[in-house]
This record gives structure tokens, C-alpha cells and sequence, in this order.
């Protein structure tokens, strides 16, 4: 499997982190990247990736709402959630913007790659530390 991906975070050193992390893995090319919500959505119009790993603060427009524009223009392209804020509120709006997973940005390292093959095999993946917002938002 050859997933293509773009990158969209508004610090550069993250997303020169993300792309060496991820192209040092088997099956994963880092097709470009941008720096705010819009661009992101620019960027999957002229690109077409398989999966954006969208930050979910970003200028311009948040990765929320960039995930959601996405999603409704793109449905075939699926969304990462990557994040610093470990709260059910983001987690629940990701969710309903479409998004197929979400990992936090200090577990980025470890999780990102399973979530990226989860999420590309047609399941979601949320990092074991957020489960339980899920639940709670179930019950």
C-alpha cells in the first residue's frame, strides 16, 4: 500500500518532523504540505492525497473546519486529526467533521503510523487516552 500524504500544521519544524517520520516508513509518501487551514484545502485540490494529517489548530481556518470542507468536497480522502488537546470537545467535533482518527501530538511518534493503516483500512483509531472521552460521549 502507497498511501499519499499532506501535511498541514502551522509550524514548519513539525511538519519537516512529520514528513522524515513518516517517509522513513514503508508506504507512506509525503506528497506536500501547508501551513494553515486553507492551503489545506488548496493543497488536496491539486494534489488528491489519500490521507491529510491535519493539525487541528491552524490559521486561517482550523483544521475542524478544513477536515469538514475536505471530507463534504473529497469524501474519498480521509482526515488525522493530529492534536494537542486531550478534551471530548475537539475529539466530538473532529468526529463530526469527518475525520477518520485522532493522535495526540506527544504520542505522534508511536501512533501515527497504525493510525494512518487503520484509518486507510476503513477503520477508525483513536489513541487508548482518548477512548474513554468516546465512551463517555456514547453513555
Amino acid at each position: 500500500m502507497n498511501v499519499r500524504i499532506l501535511v498541514v500544521d502551522d509550524h514548519a519544524m513539525i511538519r519537516k518532523v512529520l514528513r522524515r517520520h513518516l517517509e522513513e516508513q514503508e508506504g507512506f509518501q509525503v506528497v506536500g504540505e501547508a501551513g494553515n487551514g486553507v492551503e489545506g484545502v488548496e493543497q488536496v485540490r491539486l494534489l488528491q492525497p489519500d490521507l491529510v494529517l491535519m493539525d487541528v489548530s491552524t490559521p486561517k481556518m482550523d483544521g475542524i473546519e478544513a477536515t469538514r470542507r475536505i471530507r463534504y468536497e473529497f469524501p474519498q480522502v480521509k482526515v488525522l486529526i493530529l492534536s494537542v488537546y486531550n478534551t471530548s470537545d475537539h475529539l466530538q467535533r473532529a468526529v463530526c467533521a469527518g475525520a477518520g482518527g485522532y493522535v495526540l501530538k506527544e504520542l505522534a511518534a508511536e501512533e501515527v503510523g497504525i493510525a494512518i493503516r487503520t484509518i486507510m483500512g476503513g477503520c477508525q483509531f483513536f489513541g487508548a487516552e482518548l477512548v474513554d472521552h468516546l465512551q463517555n460521549a456514547e453513555g
